[in-house]
């Protein structure tokens, strides 16, 4: 198997942000924050919390998570589901979303049993840091091979939750899964660099924020 990587800094109790790599999959970014902001590239401290490489204002619209609602807080020019958000929109599972006239975008809810929230690319736009999707965590995050996960794997590998417990990342299956090379029958927390491997499936989990 290659070595893909989860970037993200310290201890996972500390930040908001990781970047998980799955190996056979592809790259995620799970963002903790009930708001998230998006916009284009800057190099101050000022940037959005996901920095798309195309030509868009600094912080060009925010997403916030509230309760088992998102909803999208326009700062420029931005489109929903087709229609101008000259304020804010109610997002809902499948629906476009235009930053400026070029960055389209798929707001996906794929699991009833979760309030995280998937973020799918429809241009070829892509964040600073290349992922494949970017993953509003709510308290929990479904990985598996079924359409209800929010990190699709493929057929036969292992599906596992990751979860918050008391401001730290763990993860739990109901298959055999090891955390940096324990057997953890009853879950176990994941750092910033432990690897986490199942059946067929394996990735490494880093904070970057």
């Amino acid at each position: 198997m290659s070595d893909y990587v989860l970037q993200a800094g310290a201890a996972p109790g500390a930040g908001t942000k990781y970047v998980v790599w799955v190996d056979q999959v592809g790259a995620f970014l799970i963002s903790l924050k009930s708001e998230v902001a998006v916009g284009g590239p800057a190099i101050d401290s000022g940037a959005a919390d996901v920095a798309f490489l195309a030509n868009l204002s600094r912080r060009h619209a925010t997403i916030v998570r509230s309760g088992e609602r998102y909803v999208l807080l326009a700062h420029a020019p931005t489109h929903v589901a087709g229609r101008p958000v000259h304020d804010r929109s109610d997002l809902a599972d499948g629906y476009e979303i235009t930053l400026g006239g070029s960055v389209r975008l798929a707001f996906r809810q794929p699991s009833v049993m979760s309030g995280t929230a998937r973020i799918d690319f429809l241009s070829d736009h892509r964040p600073a840091r290349a992922v494949d999707a970017i993953i509003l965590m709510d308290d929990t995050c479904l990985v598996g091979p079924g359409s209800e996960n929010h990190i699709r794997c493929r057929a036969g590998q292992t599906s596992l939750l990751l979860f918050r417990r008391e401001g730290k990342l763990w993860c739990k299956s109901r298959e055999d899964l090891f955390v940096d090379g324990r057997h953890a029958p009853e879950g176990a927390e994941v750092r910033s660099g432990s690897v986490v491997t199942g059946n067929e499936l394996r990735f490494r989990i880093e904070q970057i924020g």
